[in-house]
């Protein structure tokens, strides 16, 4: 389907679904929206890289990867390369919010399509209904629009379901990385305690946990010392070794990295 946008009347319409815009693949460029779009969006990647930065998380962008913005949410979404290429859906409707909610879509969410084809064709269907009929298009088109929703709601419990069963099995190491944050901890003993190559651990943390083993390890490390920060008068030092860091240094850089501030600065801004 050639590159194509739609802006079709809706101003007497009282349905569902009520399409404002739709595009295919098109060359988006930044959209920075601090107080968040008028209307509901559905992007997927076409083509090309970008980012979306929403809800204090930020999203890569890539073909197949679709995300949903509600109405009125914050949002910052642009290419990270010299090309990035997105169909995009904007939408309202009657009641909109409390129908969405009710599917369980109640904030802003990233997804994966296994088969883009599929949205592909259901964009195409919309755009059929709203070229042949000027009169009764919108109607024609709304079904497609909750087809949309629906097939976004399915893939993302779905893969909820995947994620939650790949954590599950990953609960023995994420519990012995809480009890051993104050250690060295090794690839390898965590690995053995799935049974598990180092490499294959790796990959199915990642895929279970969203980021590297070591990634999350200090994470947790920099969570704990957050909280000893403001529930102790520990010297810093003494901290960074109970959350594994005999260098202190080491932690006030990591420390830093993370949360944009020095572990003093953290607690003179929020201990009591």
């Amino acid at each position: 389907m050639k590159p194509e946008a739609m802006f079709p009347n809706h101003t007497t319409l009282d349905l569902p679904f009520i399409i404002h815009a739709i595009g295919v693949s098109q060359p988006q460029c930044r959209r920075t929206r601090e107080e968040g779009s008028a209307v509901a969006q559905i992007i997927y990647g076409v083509e090309g890289e970008g980012r979306l930065n929403v809800d204090g998380r930020t999203y890569e962008i890539g073909p197949g990867i679709c995300f949903y913005l509600p109405a009125g949410v914050p949002h910052d979404y642009w290419p990270t390369g010299d090309h990035w290429e997105t169909s995009w859906l904007c939408f309202d409707g009657l009641h909109l919010k409390e129908t969405l909610e009710g599917m369980g879509l109640q904030k802003a969410c990233v997804t994966t399509l296994p088969d883009p084809t599929r949205f592909d064709a259901l964009f195409h269907n919309i755009f059929t209904e709203l070229r042949t009929d000027a009169i009764n298009g919108q109607l024609r088109a709304s079904p497609y629009v909750y087809r949309i929703v629906a097939e976004f709601i399915l893939l993302r419990r779905e893969q909820q379901t995947q994620q939650s069963q790949r954590t599950s099995k990953l609960k023995p190491v994420l519990d012995y990385i809480d009890v051993h944050l104050d250690k060295v901890i090794t690839l390898e003993e965590l690995s053995d305690l799935v049974s598990l190559t180092p490499q294959h651990f790796c990959r199915v943390f990642k895929e279970g946990v969203g980021e590297r083993p070591f990634q999350y390890i200090l994470k947790r490390r920099i969570q704990v010392a957050k909280r000893l920060l403001l529930e102790t008068n520990e010297r810093i030092s003494d901290i960074g070794k109970k959350v594994g860091m005999e260098n202190s240094s080491y932690f006030c850089y990591n420390f830093k990295r993370l949360e944009e501030m020095t572990p003093s600065e953290f607690r003179s801004m929020y201990a009591s």
